[in-house]
């Protein structure tokens, strides 16, 4: 599948240069839905190209925005921006870059993210954080993985509810120490109110850790979040079971809400 770099302008009200990895099938087609791929704190990894991968052979264009580099940042607990929310104006800029693509269709665009790029794609779900930049009008299906879920509703900004029209896929892992609790993402969408509970599907993945789906991983790292805010020690470790059926999984879930 060709790669291409290109840079887009974040949506800021001073804009930054975000560069990025676009990959668009080579199958005929004029059209074709799009998923945005967003990082974790770690920067871009082999973790968003393995998703890109199988995102690509069933026929979806993708978008791997460097959020870091057009912020000078290193990377990892101590070089990531303060908060989630100043980076929602890079998502929807990606967002505007993607509908302008003549080989997308503006209509089927979704937006994928792993860990504080999963945090964004939770928080793009619902209107609070989505009317901002859109008016009447939303991503197409959203897939957060391993978001830290303890922090909706708990920290400031992280707020989770009245979402958008338009169904998300959480996935997390069972063994993941930021959340402590294999539990904790079936209680928050326990809270919420009946028509936002029905857009939520969950999978937890058995003997997963953060970070499951980056290739080679096997460390532990140090987070202020980490053990729902306590802070400490985090496990991150790669799991290819795991990995292939998360794969699956996305492929099935954007397929179906954009295909």
């Amino acid at each position: 599948m060709p790669l291409h770099y290109v840079t887009f302008r974040s949506l800021h009200a001073e804009p930054l240069p975000i560069a990025a990895r676009l990959r668009v099938p080579q199958d005929g087609n004029d059209k074709h839905p799009a998923v945005i791929l967003l990082h974790g704190s770690a920067g871009p990894s082999l973790r968003e190209d393995g998703y890109a991968d199988v995102l690509n052979a069933a026929g979806f264009v993708t978008l791997e925005p460097d959020q870091w580099s057009a912020r000078g940042l290193a990377g990892g607990s101590t070089g990531r921006p303060r908060t989630v929310v100043e980076t929602l104006p890079d998502l929807y800029g990606a967002r505007a870059f993607l509908s302008a693509h003549p080989a997308v269709d503006a209509e089927r665009i979704g937006v994928g993210g792993f860990s504080f790029g999963g945090v964004a794609t939770m928080l793009a779900a619902t209107h609070r954080a989505n009317d901002g930049f859109l008016t009447g009008d939303h991503f197409g299906a959203f897939m957060p993985v391993y978001p830290a879920t303890w922090t909706y509703n708990h920290v400031s900004d992280f707020e989770f509810g009245e979402l958008v029209d338009a169904p998300v896929l959480l996935i997390t892992g069972a063994l993941d120490q930021y959340d402590d609790d294999p539990e904790i993402s079936a209680k928050l969408v326990a809270s919420l109110r009946p028509e936002d509970r029905a857009k939520i599907r969950i999978e937890v993945m058995a003997e997963s850790h953060h970070g499951f789906d980056m290739p080679g991983i096997d460390m532990e790292v140090s987070d202020p979040f980490g053990h729902q805010g306590k802070g400490g020690k985090v496990i991150m470790r790669y799991n290819r079971e795991a990995t292939e059926r998360a794969h699956r999984l996305a492929v099935a879930f954007f397929s179906s809400a954009l295909k």
